[in-house]
């Protein structure tokens, strides 16, 4: 159940030998070269420079695209999803002993006070751990950093999801499985740093098969199953792309989750006839 977690942040047969999280796209017939670069959603500037080569290429692309616009409306939108309603907070789900062990961990981890952890779901609070064993920073992960420099430069960005597409997967999660993950976590909070330290490494190793293996933990879950999470939403997303391929050149940023795999970006646009090739 860790690895779980970890789909959270990276949001699948591999493509072995190739360790590049950047990819050069061409077609015949189509004018301009984009490229495709797989992120992670974490607030820590050293992912930023995993392969420096995309900073080059961000510059003399027409646009960047990303899974979604992350704009003030939008932030908005997911913080007001992350917080409990009746039946959702912590007093409602546990028990008095799970309620103490819960407030106890985040007020010695991050100071928040009882009143202010009651407001959240637990899936909300399962993802502030990540805040806790691996701390953001800077403002904000690689996706949101990259999107800021289109911004600053004065050029299109555009979105293959939208927010509540994205909420509607994540947050369909019953609660009786939230409350079983984020006790798991707390509890088991050792197996998930070395869960994170994992990610970490093959990430920060361009590794595209080491991805795919965390991910083989969710073939079988039912509400975050690899099909739902990735392989479908990849699949939706390939007529958006193409169509952004044949109007100027992109560079086109998500999940390095979503690139590799029989249902992965890569193969999906080399069966539409594009050619990538990885760039290190």
């Amino acid at each position: 159940m860790i690895y779980r977690i970890l789909i959270l942040i990276l949001i699948s047969s591999t493509c072995f030998g190739q360790n590049s999280l950047l990819w050069q796209i061409t077609k015949e017939n189509v004018k301009d070269t984009s490229y495709l670069y797989g992120t992670i959603h974490l607030a820590n500037k050293k992912y930023f420079y995993v392969n420096s080569k995309v900073h080059d290429i961000k510059k003399k692309v027409d646009a960047g695209v990303f899974e979604l616009i992350l704009n003030t409306d939008s932030l908005a939108y997911i913080s007001k999803i992350l917080m409990a309603g009746e039946g959702e907070r912590i007093t409602d789900v546990y028990s008095t002993d799970e309620q103490r062990l819960i407030f106890e961990y985040f007020q010695s981890k991050l100071g928040f006070q009882e009143v202010i952890l009651n407001q959240f779901k637990p899936i909300a609070l399962s993802n502030y751990m990540i805040q806790i064993l691996m701390p953001p920073d800077t403002i904000g992960a690689v996706d949101q950093l990259l999107q800021n420099d289109f911004t600053r430069g004065g050029k299109s960005i555009f979105a293959l999801e939208s927010v509540k597409m994205q909420s509607d997967i994540f947050f369909q999660i019953p609660m009786s499985v939230q409350k079983e993950e984020l006790l798991e976590s707390i509890q088991k909070e050792d197996s998930l740093n070395n869960a994170m330290k994992e990610l970490d490494s093959v990430y920060c190793n361009q590794d595209l098969k080491g991805i795919s293996l965390l991910l083989d933990d969710l073939k079988n879950h039912k509400y975050l199953s690899k099909e739902l999470m990735n392989d479908s939403r990849n699949i939706k997303m390939i007529p958006k792309i193409e169509d952004l391929l044949s109007k100027q050149s992109n560079l086109i940023c998500v999940g390095a989750a979503h690139l590799s795999g029989d249902k992965g970006l890569i193969k999906l646009l080399r069966k539409k006839g594009y050619t990538l090739v990885p760039i290190n």
